[in-house]
C-alpha cells in the first residue's frame, strides 16, 4: 500500500515537472524579446507545433510544407498516449489547472453540455477543403502565442487586444472549470479522436474485434449504438456547416479590401488561414502590421498594413518566415520584392507638387524608382507619375507624403489574381487559388 502511494506521488511529481518544463519552453519560444535580433525561427515554432494548424493549412493550400513536420511529434504523442499533449505539454491547460486549483469549489455544472470540440474540428477541416478553415484561430497554441506577442515593445492597445483570447479562456475556466478542455477545444478533440483510432487499430491487429450479431446491436449494446448514431449525425451536420460557412466567409466582403503583408493568400482565404498568432507583427521592424479591427467580420483581427509612419522595407522579409499556417507565403527576399502589395495612386487635387508648391518627397524615397516627375501635361505644373510596372505598393511614398489629413499619395489594394485595383471585391469565386 505504501509502495503504491509512493509510486503515485512520484508519478504526479514527474508529470508536474514535465508540464512546467514544457510551459517554460513555450514561453521561451513565444516571448517577443528584442526586435533587433533574428527571431524568425523561434517565433514560428510554437503555433506550428499544433497538428490542428498543420491539418487546416495542408487542406487549404493543397500542400504539405516543411513546417508540417514540426507538428509530427505532437501528432505521434496524441496517437500513442491518450490526450498526451493535454496532459503533459499544453501551456494553456497548465494555466487553467493552476487557476482551478486556487478555487475551493470545483463543481462542474457543464457535465451535461454537448461536446462541440469534434464539431469544430470537422467544420474546420471541411471548410479548409474549400480554402477557408473556419476555426483555425481557436487553436490553443496560437492563442498562447498571440498573448505573448501582445506584449512586444512598444506596447499598443490594439496589439494587446489581439491577445485577449487566452484571458477569455481563463475566465471561462474560472466559472466553468474544465469546460474548454473537455467540451470545446478542437485540438483536444482531435487528440481524443486520434486515440480512439489508435485503439481501433490495436484491436484490429490483435483480433479482438468480432462480428456483432443482432442480439448485440439490439440488446445490451443498444445505448452505445444510439450514442454512435447521434455522434455520426452531429458530425455530418458539422461537416455540412463547415462547407456552408466556408462558402459564406469566402464571399463576405466589406466595402474595401485592406492591405495585407507581402505574399498573403487571396482575400477569400486569408481570414480563414490566419491563426491571429501575431508573429508577423512581432518581427516586423517597421511596425506597420496591425490587427484589422475595421475590416470584414470573417477576417477580423487578421493582420493588415498601415503606412502612416513607415513602409514595407525592401531589405526585409521577416513576416514571410514566421507564418505557421500558410496565410503568408514563405518567400525569399527577391521573391518578396516582386510580390505586389498594392498600387500607389495620386490625388492631384491634394498633391503639393501638382498645386505648384515645392515637394518631391515621394520621388525621393521610392526604393523601386517607380515614381518620376511628369511635366508632359504642363511644363509649369509638374506632378508625380507612378510606373505601375515597377510599383509593388511598399508604401514608402505614402509614409512620407506631407499632406494632411488625407495624403495625396495612397497605396490602394489590388486584386492579387488579376492585378487590377480593387476598391471593392466581387462575389465568391469557385476556383481556389493561393500565392506561393
Amino acid at each position: 500500500m505504501a509502495a503504491t502511494k509512493l509510486r503515485n506521488v512520484r508519478s504526479r511529481l514527474r508529470r508536474r515537472l514535465i508540464r512546467w518544463s514544457a510551459f517554460a519552453a513555450a514561453v521561451a519560444l513565444g516571448w517577443p524579446g528584442s526586435s533587433e535580433g533574428p527571431p524568425e525561427c523561434a517565433a514560428v515554432v510554437l503555433p506550428a507545433l499544433s497538428p490542428f494548424v498543420a491539418l487546416g493549412s495542408a487542406l487549404s493550400i493543397r500542400s504539405v510544407g516543411i513546417l508540417a513536420l514540426l507538428a509530427l511529434p505532437l501528432f505521434l504523442l496524441a496517437w500513442s498516449v491518450r490526450c498526451g499533449f493535454c496532459r503533459f505539454a499544453c501551456p494553456v491547460g497548465l494555466l487553467q489547472d493552476t487557476l482551478t486549483s486556487l478555487r475551493s469549489v470545483r463543481r462542474r455544472h457543464w457535465i451535461g453540455a454537448p461536446a462541440i470540440g469534434p464539431c469544430l474540428l470537422i467544420a474546420t477541416a471541411t471548410g479548409a477543403v474549400l480554402g477557408h478553415p473556419l476555426f483555425l484561430w481557436l487553436d490553443p497554441l496560437a492563442l498562447f502565442a498571440a498573448w505573448l506577442n501582445a506584449w512586444r515593445t512598444p506596447i499598443a492597445w490594439i496589439a494587446v487586444a489581439g491577445g485577449l483570447g487566452l484571458p477569455a479562456l481563463l475566465i471561462v475556466e474560472l466559472f466553468w472549470p474544465g469546460l474548454w478542455c473537455a467540451r470545446i477545444c478542437p485540438l483536444g478533440a482531435g487528440q481524443r479522436m486520434l486515440w480512439q483510432g489508435h485503439r481501433l487499430v490495436v484491436r484490429l491487429i490483435r483480433g479482438r474485434m468480432h462480428y456483432a450479431g443482432p442480439e448485440t446491436s439490439c440488446g445490451a449494446d443498444s445505448s452505445g449504438t444510439v450514442l454512435l448514431a447521434r455522434r455520426s449525425r452531429r458530425h455530418f451536420l458539422a461537416a455540412g456547416a463547415g462547407v456552408v460557412g466556408a462558402a459564406v466567409c469566402r464571399g463576405a466582403y466589406g466595402p474595401s479590401t485592406p492591405l495585407r503583408p507581402p505574399g498573403a493568400a487571396s482575400e477569400e482565404q486569408f481570414g480563414g488561414l490566419c491563426v491571429r498568432c501575431g508573429n508577423c507583427a512581432r518581427v516586423c521592424p517597421s511596425r506597420i502590421i496591425h490587427p484589422d479591427v475595421a475590416g470584414r467580420w470573417s477576417a477580423w483581427m487578421a493582420p493588415r498594413l498601415d503606412f502612416t509612419h513607415d513602409y514595407c522595407r525592401e531589405d526585409c522579409h521577416r513576416c514571410n518566415a514566421v507564418c505557421p499556417s500558410g496565410a503568408i507565403a514563405r518567400l525569399s527576399l527577391a521573391e518578396k520584392s516582386r510580390r505586389v502589395i498594392g498600387l500607389a495612386r495620386l490625388d492631384p487635387d491634394t498633391c503639393l507638387m501638382a498645386l505648384g508648391r515645392e515637394c518631391n518627397a515621394c520621388v525621393r524615397v521610392c526604393p523601386y524608382k517607380a515614381i518620376a516627375v511628369d511635366n508632359t501635361l504642363d511644363p509649369f505644373s509638374p506632378r508625380p507619375r507612378v510606373d505601375l510596372d515597377r510599383c509593388n505598393g511598399c508604401g514608402a511614398c505614402e509614409s512620407v507624403c506631407p499632406t494632411r489629413p488625407e495624403r495625396a499619395m495612397r497605396v490602394r489594394p489590388v486584386d492579387r489574381e488579376t492585378g487590377d485595383q480593387a476598391e471593392t471585391q466581387g462575389a465568391f469565386f469557385g476556383a481556389f487559388w493561393f500565392e506561393g
